[in-house]
Parts: C-alpha cells; structure tokens; sequence
C-alpha cells in the first residue's frame, strides 16, 4: 500500500523507486513547512495538475519535479544556513547567469534562490494554495486595495512565517520593477534587521528603438554596476566569483535558451499544436531565475519534453483539433494554470510568450571576451530590458516568426510599468504584423479577483472572434 497521498505525488512528479523512497521524507517535511496539508497534496495529485498540467508527458512530469526538488531545498535554507552556508537571494527581473556564477564557484557553501517565484509557482501553480501568504503580507502594510505584486507580498510573508531565513545578501534589482527593492527595504525595516539589501540599478535613458546591446557605453556601465554587485555580495558572503564561472553561466543560459526556441518552433509549427501555453512558460522559467539544486533536471526535461512533442507530432496528436487557432501570449500564465485550460476547452491553445522566447539575437555568442561585459551584453539582448522601441521589433520578430493567429495581452494589472506598456506595445505590433491582439484585465500570479466565472465571457469573446478570423481566411 502507497504511504499515503505524498508517495502518489511523488510518482506523478516523475520520481520512481529508490529516488522516490529518499525523497519521501524530505517531501513530507517540506510540505509541512509550506503549509500544505495531506488534503492539499491529495487535492493537488488527483484533481488540479492532471486537469491544468499535461502529465501525460514524461517531460513534464519530470519539470514538476525539478520544481519540486528545488521546493524542498527552500524548505532546507534555514538548516543551510546554520551550518554555515551563506545565503543569497535575488528577485524578478534579474541577470540569473550572475547566481548560477556565484553557486558555481561557491558549490555547498553557498545557496542561491529567488524564494518568492518557486513559493508562488509551486503553492498556486501545483497546489491553488498561496492565497494565505498574500493575506499575512496584506495584514501587515501591503495594502490589498493598491494591487502589490503577489511576489513581493510572497516574499515579505515568507520572512514573516519564518519559512525562509533572513539571506546574508539579497541581490536586487531596479531594471524593470520599482516595487522590488522597496519591498527589501520594508522587510529589513520592518520585519528583520538583519535583511542586507543590495541594489543594482540602470536607468531606462536610451532613445526610442535604440538597441541597447549595440551601444558599447551602456553596456560598459551595465558591466561595471554588475562588476560592483559581485564585489560587494563577495565580501559580504566570503567567496570569490571566478571568471570562468561567469562566462559559463552565460554559456548555460544560452544553451538552455537554444533548446528552449527549439521546442517552440516544433509546437508553433505543428497543426495540431502538440502542447499548451502552460507548459512553455514554466518551460522557460530557468531563463529568469537560479536553481540552487541545479540545471540537470530542468535541462533533462526540457529535453525529454521535446522528444515527446516530436512523438506526438509524428502520432497527429494535439491538445486541440486540427485547424484550431493558436494565440502567443506576453506571458501565459503557470501559477494560473486554468487560464490556458479555458482557451484550450473553447478551442484555442495558448502557445509562446513573448518573455519566455529568446529572440535570435539573444542566442547569438558574445563579441566580448571580459566576462562582466558578456553578462550585460546579453541581458541588454532581452527585449524586455531594452526600450520599448527595440521591444516592438523583437516582438513583430516573434510574431512573424511563430504565426500566431492573434496575441493575448494582459496579466499585469497589479504592475505600473506594464500594465500601460503592453497597451502601446500591442497597438505597434498589430499595425505592423497585422495580427489581432487582445488585452485581458488578470494577475499573471494569482487569481483571488480573476476567478474562471469572471473571465469566462471574456476568454469565450476572445476564442470565438479568433475562430471566425481563421474561418474567414480558409473560405
């Protein structure tokens, strides 16, 4: 007989024999500590990821359990810590090569982590359950009514409910969200004083489609802001970043990027589309943040996904019928896995988001040997740190390149910076691509005030326009 509902969860996380038997203890403490009851893992195992997530595929069942792994790490920093290990945290958006550097050339002496996104990934996305953690963070000065970000209340809770230590250093970053580094303030003020923040900043100066990675100032400034960064978490931490490490870590995250556009292309290729929107996004989640327990896993399913979708491109099969519209999306949401299950029960699959593709450019090899200005010239290639004017034609790139039948926008209402630029970002790219795009009020991170009954109007509209454009250009 099975031990109980975490051993059937493990199995479907795609754990197996003695792997599976070593990490039940492990699985069954850290569920503890993130506050999920068996309830919640039975509820999680039979009812929600089978419905929301495609575990059919070997590929993905082995990606819930990369997260899954690296959930029970988290649950594991403080007793890291009080041996010894330093702590490092960083949050969204970030230059994750800069971590994966540091644990590279740190290895056990050091854990690195962006806590918020694996809590709220894994406790909604798998579980529908980080509404507690948004409510302690609400009780305590993140007002609900202004619409805070879901990461940064995560972060200020899990401080809070001690289900996290206080990091030695917390790398964070003032490239796109502001509400980030205040966060960090207002947990070293308010909630622990032994919080250290340290902020990188670059400001948004360029002109209007300017490509930032071209201009050699920027980058130079880029560089010398992240060189500072790693001198300062290097003396506050006690290890010493080696070149090499960066310049490897900057070489993972492009071979990751690589295998990545390789999976998008076969999905957006193939009619009908082999896999959902759902499964890309959390896909490409190791482009934006560390793993501390490592790349293996996640590379291992991307990989093994990719060999199911050529499978079952070759069977015919898809998760909508054949001749059903597709949508890219800004961001397809993960921890609201149910969004891309509507589009998909009302005949459009959500396919690529524009955050999660690397464009062309962005896997080309740095022109730079110095190691600090690889990692900036590379961050400077992502459209989403570049200004909007570069953003509009790495986004039609996209659109031209992957032949969506319209673009999804939206999800950011809880965001100031963008909520109002999508909506200058979506009216360019249509006038030049000439694809319909959409824009849909939600939280890209929770679903408290965007239930299935408040959006279902809305997604029903959207897919039924999009069926009648596809019809119309067939007749």
């Amino acid at each position: 007989m099975k031990n109980d509902a975490h051993e059937e969860f493990l199995e479907l996380a795609g754990f197996e024999g003695r792997e599976l038997q070593d990490m039940l203890p492990q699985w069954i403490e850290a569920a503890k500590n993130l506050g999920l009851s068996r309830e919640d893992v039975q509820f999680a195992t039979r009812e929600w990821i089978p419905t929301y997530f495609d575990t059919e595929l070997k590929g993905i069942r082995k990606l819930i359990g990369a997260f899954i792994r690296e959930a029970i790490d988290l649950t594991k920093a403080k007793e890291y810590k009080a041996d010894g290990v330093k702590i490092l945290y960083g949050i969204l958006p970030a230059i994750t090569s800069n971590y994966m550097a540091i644990k590279a050339s740190g290895g056990d002496r050091v854990y690195v982590s962006f806590p918020d996104i694996f809590l709220v990934t894994v406790l909604n996305g798998f579980f529908h359950k980080v509404n507690s953690y948004l409510e302690t963070a609400e009780a305590h000065g993140m007002t609900y009514g202004c619409r805070h970000c879901a990461l940064n209340k995560t972060r200020i809770s899990a401080k809070m409910l001690d289900v996290i230590p206080s990091p030695d250093v917390i790398w964070t970053w003032g490239y796109v969200c502001d509400e980030g580094p205040k966060t960090d303030e207002f947990i070293n003020c308010m909630c622990a004083s032994d919080w250290d923040v340290l902020i990188t900043r670059l400001p948004h100066d360029t002109h209007f489609g300017e490509r930032d990675f071209e201009n050699e100032r920027r980058i130079r400034y880029l560089a010398r802001q992240m060189e500072d960064g790693y001198q300062s978490v290097q003396k506050k931490i006690g290890i010493e970043v080696t070149p090499k490490s960066i310049t490897d870590a900057v070489g993972l995250f492009r071979t990751y990027g690589a295998k990545l556009a390789e999976l998008i292309s076969l999905v957006c290729s193939a009619d009908p589309q082999p896999l959902g929107g759902t499964e890309l996004s959390i896909l490409g989640y190791p482009m934006a943040m560390p793993f501390n327990t490592g790349f293996d896993y996640v590379l291992d399913a991307l990989e093994t996904t990719i060999e199911d979708v050529k499978q079952r491109i070759a069977q015919g099969k898809g998760i909508v019928p054949k001749g059903s519209p597709s949508l890219g999306c800004y961001f397809v949401s993960s921890p609201v896995p149910w969004i891309s299950k509507m589009f998909q029960t009302n005949g459009v699959g959500l396919s690529f988001s524009l955050n999660m593709t690397p464009t062309k450019k962005l896997l080309e090899p740095s022109r730079y040997d110095d190691p600090y200005m690889a990692a900036a010239e590379t961050w400077l290639k992502r459209p989403q740190s570049s200004n909007l004017g570069y953003e509009i034609e790495a986004t039609c790139e996209k659109v031209n390149a992957y032949k969506p039948d319209g673009m999804l926008m939206g999800s950011y209402d809880f965001d100031r910076w963008l909520g109002a630029h999508q909506k200058v970002l979506s009216m360019a790219v249509e006038e030049k691509t000439h694809v319909p795009h959409f824009y849909m009020e939600s939280d890209f991170w929770e679903d408290r005030d965007y239930s299935q009954e408040a959006l279902r109007t809305r997604i029903e509209s959207i897919c039924q326009i999009v069926k009648m454009n596809k019809m119309m250009k067939t007749v």
